[in-house]
């Protein structure tokens, strides 16, 4: 169990402003929901620095992560106290949170690992346009034996990652070629029955130095393809718009109708592993 034990600018600052703080992390929360966090620092055996979403927070936590480390907690109450649940568990046990938490940390590590060998090719993978990149990704996992080994990794921890949310969550794919100048790409595609009409929705999400997550939400509905943007960080145009140029026609494959930009919601700022694995 975690609860909050301080709040301030940075990791090590209690600062004077912890109530207008904690009151931010509480807008658009609820119990219940899941929040994504990252281990900033270790200040004592069990106690260590979480950032969750622009808030350093001091966690007491169960388990001993690296720093760095992508946590997953559940928010058990906002009032009076702040009190995060880190989620874990034992893999292959039949617990739901276990097993999750398992394929999700594998899938992190193995993106992060391919991440790590592509950085040298993204100014050549990135100069391509959108529907010819994903030949020149080809050519290049053909040329090097040790980047087609991490993303083959990569696409047999996110198959784990379908076998476990089930085919009516949505299929995940792992597509770095579609935005190669951001972090942590995932794709999720599921059916949608709206007025006995079947929707396609294709969800690709990205993280960026500036937008922080960002989240393309299409719908396709024969030759019409509409989407939403959602950003975390809703600055910045023209870091957005050199995004959109990249993923819109890579993802649609036809022109696309923007639907408008909003702010990514607080609650779903854990990311769409969290949402596939852990909702309810």
């Amino acid at each position: 169990m975690m609860r909050v034990r301080g709040n301030g600018s940075g990791p090590f600052d209690f600062g004077g402003n912890n109530e207008r703080r904690s009151a931010q992390f509480r807008q658009g929360r609820r119990p219940g929901q899941k929040v994504r966090g990252t281990l900033v620092k270790w200040v004592s055996e069990g106690m260590a620095w979480v950032l969750i979403d622009g808030h350093h927070l001091l966690a007491q936590l169960q388990t001993r992560p690296s720093e760095g480390a992508q946590l997953l907690f559940l928010i058990t109450r906002l009032e009076p106290d702040i009190v995060l649940k880190e989620l874990s568990g034992v893999p292959g046990t039949g617990n739901p949170v276990g097993d999750g938490l398992a394929a999700a940390k594998s899938f992190e590590a193995a993106r992060t690992l391919f991440e790590n060998r592509l950085r040298p090719h993204i100014p050549d993978l990135a100069a391509k346009g959108p529907l010819h990149r994903p030949a020149r990704f080809i050519t290049l996992l053909a040329k090097d034996s040790s980047l087609f080994a991490a993303y083959t990794d990569a696409l047999v921890c996110a198959g784990r990652i379908n076998l476990l949310a089930g085919p009516t969550s949505g299929m995940v794919a792992y597509q770095p070629w579609l935005a190669p100048r951001s972090r942590r790409q995932l794709t999720c595609a599921r059916t949608v029955a709206a007025s006995a009409n079947e929707l396609t929705e294709i969800i690709v999400e990205c993280e960026t130095r500036e937008l922080g997550l960002v989240r393309v939400e299409f719908l396709h509905k024969g030759a019409s393809v509409g989407y939403r943007v959602k950003v975390q960080r809703p600055a910045g145009s023209e870091s957005l718009k050199r995004l959109l140029l990249d993923t819109v026609p890579a993802s649609a494959g036809t022109e696309a109708q923007c639907l408008g930009v909003t702010k990514l919601p607080a609650n779903e700022h854990g990311g769409l592993l969290a949402a596939l694995l852990f909702s309810g």
